[in-house]
C-alpha cells in the first residue's frame, strides 16, 4: 500500500478534488509526514506550508486546523499497529508473535516523532484515532497473557510494562540517532532478553506500574514534550 492511498480520499464536499487541488493536497500531506516525523507535532501550520513550497493560504483551504491534518496523516497509521497486533496474535509462536509485534511498533516509533506523539503520548484525540488506539489493549492483553502461558514470558510482565518499554527504546533510538541509526534495536534486543522467562532466574522485585499510572505519566510526559511547541 502506497503512502498515497492510505490517507483519507481527495473529496471536497462529496466531490473529487480537481487535479491541481489533489496534487497540492498530496504534497502537504508528504511535507507534513516528513517535518511531523523529525520534528514531532509541535510544526505549525507555517512550518508544513513553507516545506511543502506552497503558499499557508493553500494548506488552510485544504486543511482548516492542524488537527484535521494530524488525523488525516495518523488515523491509518494507528489503525496499522492494531493490525500488527493482529498477526501477531496469529503467529502460531506466542513468543515469536510478542517479538514480532515489539519490533515493528519500535521500528515505527524510532522514525516517525509525530506517531510517537499521537500513540504513546495521546498527543491528539480524534474518533478515528482514538479508537484505533482504544482497540490495542485488549490485543497487548491477549499477546502478553499467550506468551506467558507458553512459559516464554517472564510470568510477572503485565501489559502496562510494555508502553513503559517502548518509551525507554524510542529515548534510546532518539540518543543514538545521529551516531548510529539503528543502534535501537540493540537495546531492544537486551529488554528482550530480560522478558523471556528462564528456569533459573529470580522473580522481579519491583511491581509493574498500574494502567492509570501509565496514563498519568503519559500525561505529564505530553507536557514536557509537546505542549510548548504546539501550536496551530
Amino acid at each position: 500500500m502506497t503512502e498515497s492511498s492510505r490517507q483519507s480520499d481527495p473529496t471536497e464536499g462529496g466531490r473529487p478534488l480537481r487535479r491541481d487541488a489533489a496534487l497540492n493536497r498530496e504534497r502537504i500531506l508528504r511535507a507534513a509526514r516528513e517535518v511531523f516525523g523529525q520534528q514531532g507535532l509541535g510544526v505549525t501550520l507555517d512550518g508544513v506550508a513553507r516545506h511543502a513550497g506552497v503558499g499557508v493560504g493553500t494548506v488552510y483551504r485544504r486543511f482548516p486546523t492542524k488537527e484535521v491534518l494530524i488525523q488525516a496523516l495518523f488515523a491509518e497509521d494507528v489503525r496499522m499497529r492494531q493490525e500488527a497486533a493482529d498477526r501477531a496474535l496469529a503467529h502460531p509462536d506466542p513468543w515469536q508473535g510478542l517479538v514480532d509485534f515489539l519490533v515493528e511498533m519500535a521500528a515505527d516509533l524510532a522514525e516517525n516523532r509525530g506517531l510517537y506523539e499521537v500513540l504513546m503520548l495521546g498527543a491528539h484525540t480524534s474518533a478515528p484515532i482514538d479508537s484505533a488506539r482504544d482497540g490495542m489493549l485488549p490485543l497487548l492483553q491477549a499477546l502478553i497473557h499467550r506468551a506467558r502461558e507458553s512459559g516464554d514470558l517472564r510470568p510477572e510482565v503485565t501489559p502496562a510494562d510494555i508502553p513503559v518499554i517502548q518509551h525507554m527504546v524510542y529515548a534510546a533510538a532518539r540518543f543514538t540517532h545521529g551516531q548510529q541509526p539503528d543502534t535501537w534495536r540493540r537495546y531492544l534486543e537486551i529488554l528482550l532478553n530480560g522478558l523471556r522467562r528462564r528456569p533459573d532466574d529470580p522473580p522481579l522485585v519491583t511491581p509493574s506500574l498500574s494502567d492509570e499510572m501509565v496514563e498519568q505519566a503519559m500525561g505529564i510526559s505530553r507536557a514536557e514534550q509537546v505542549s510548548p511547541g504546539h501550536r496551530p
